[in-house]
């Protein structure tokens, strides 16, 4: 086994993990955590990657106790397995995305699950009574600073702010953790590029060329059907669904965006601060959006294979 390998990626891992500590930068780090793993999984083999995702959990464990280890191990640990077995197996980008994405949610969601069944309680009752206690405390606080007025306002809209919110947090938190994981694996791509050698299997797709499946937009089509029923749990349904699309097909027109700043020939650096101006402000991350959904019928970069006469 690679050692040194094992061992470097545990300590950058776990650097990540504990960059948290440094507000507000440090929060933005913590959620490249996998990366390291990543690519000491793809360049070195399972073996390597396993140990170095164990070695960062001892080590989370004697930093920060067994809850940090817990988080470590089935968050950012089965995220940086999900997409390193999606890389060495040829996986698409989106393949790999989803697998690091939706391990965690489906491994963490299962343990929550017969928690809560085992103590009688519901999902979203659960989630309604969590928000309830955070923000019940939140105004408190205002309360005792003697911003009277900010904590009025927060109690009045807490009732609807925890209906719906409650009610779309699957929704939020896959489509959360699927856009880490393809930041990751956009990531752990570019360092591993670095040495091309070391991980003959990696994807060599850019990201200015990407695009979603096309039948995918089925989806969205069944989600925007959904959103638009009267009864409550296909509402709902529909409005989750939407919210996954959307960060699909926001990353298909940021790609686009990609695309065209790289014909201009502009720097990295002003790359990444022109998307990231566009993703920040409403309007336009409503345009990438749409951008991206247009695409599908548009194909605006003339990446997709045409099909050939018979």
């Amino acid at each position: 086994m690679n050692y040194r390998s094992i061992f470097l990626a545990a300590i950058q891992a776990v650097g990540l993990y504990a960059a948290v500590f440094i507000h507000p930068i440090g929060q933005i780090l913590t959620l490249v955590t996998p990366v390291p793993l990543i690519v000491a999984y793809v360049r070195n083999g399972r073996q390597v990657g396993l140990a170095a995702l164990g070695l960062s959990a001892v080590l989370a464990l004697l930093l920060g106790g067994w809850q940090a280890a817990a988080i470590l191990l089935f968050s950012f640990g089965l995220m940086s397995i999900g997409i390193a077995e999606g890389m060495r197996r040829q996986m698409k980008p989106e393949g790999a995305s989803l697998l690091g994405g939706l391990l965690p949610i489906a491994v963490l969601g299962a343990i929550v699950l017969f928690y809560l069944v085992r103590v009688g309680k519901s999902p979203v009752s659960a989630v309604e009574e969590y928000l309830r206690e955070i923000i019940t405390a939140a105004a408190a606080v205002y309360t005792r600073m003697g911003l009277a007025e900010m904590a009025a306002t927060v109690t009045s809209v807490m009732d609807s702010f925890i209906y719906y919110f409650a009610r779309l947090m699957p929704g939020i938190t896959v489509a959360t953790s699927i856009a880490q994981a393809a930041c990751c694996y956009v990531i752990a791509r570019a360092v591993i590029a670095r040495k091309p050698e070391s991980a003959p299997v990696m994807d060599r797709q850019p990201f200015a060329l990407w695009h979603a499946p096309d039948a995918w937009v089925w989806g969205l089509i069944a989600a925007l059907a959904f959103s638009v029923v009267p009864h409550e749990t296909p509402r709902f349904i529909g409005w989750n669904l939407a919210i996954l699309f959307a960060v699909l097909y926001l990353a298909q027109g940021a790609a686009i965006v990609e695309h065209y700043l790289l014909k201009a020939r502009l720097k990295p650096f002003l790359r990444g601060l022109i998307i990231t101006l566009l993703l920040v402000l409403p309007p336009t991350l409503a345009s990438v959006i749409a951008l991206g959904i247009v695409d599908i019928w548009a194909d605006v970069r003339k990446v997709r294979v045409p099909i050939q006469a018979k």
